[in-house]
């Protein structure tokens, strides 16, 4: 059974809340990542989105994910086992300002990262995907229901903006 996420209205605080963990992350993980960026749904402005805030730090290697990650504890992350996997390291911090921000290590040129930019990427450029995308994420939150679908419409939307590309 999935747990249930908060929904809310999209605060233009977010892109200002991302620039603030990514200055902190930046300062407390330096060169070891090559990149970090803003991902899920708080990346698109004006749509109801969960109360997390997600980021993609890419490496160089898993062994720099592993560093990475080690860096990452000792400023407030915990790792986590669900969302990780052996190309994948997950964290978790809660602020205490009740901030939520999930963190996803990954090889810069793995393919979870290229997928994840070009889905962020096509869903700012394409309202009506986003709109699409948030009504899915809503009716996710609102039933307990496979996430296949989520899943699935992932795939369909990175196909399109391969297409485009």
């Amino acid at each position: 059974m999935m747990s249930k996420k908060r929904m809310e209205s999209y605060d233009a605080a977010w892109e200002q809340r991302y620039q603030e963990i990514h200055e902190e992350l930046r300062g407390a993980i330096g060169d070891v990542a090559l990149a970090i960026e803003h991902i899920g749904n708080t990346s698109f402005s004006n749509l109801i989105t969960t109360s997390a805030l997600d980021v993609m730090v890419g490496v160089a290697s898993m062994t720099a994910a592993d560093s990475c990650a080690e860096r990452m504890v000792s400023i407030g992350y915990e790792a986590l086992d669900e969302g990780g996997g052996p190309d994948q390291r997950f964290l978790m911090r809660v602020y205490p300002d009740g901030l939520k921000v999930r963190a996803h290590i990954v090889e810069r040129s793995g393919e979870f990262w290229g997928e994840q930019l070009l889905f962020r990427n096509f869903l700012r450029e394409n309202r009506e995907t986003a709109v699409e995308y948030a009504h899915l994420t809503k009716q996710l939150d609102d039933k307990d229901v496979d996430l296949t679908k989520k899943d699935e419409f992932i795939a369909n939307v990175v196909r399109q903006a391969r297409a485009v590309d």
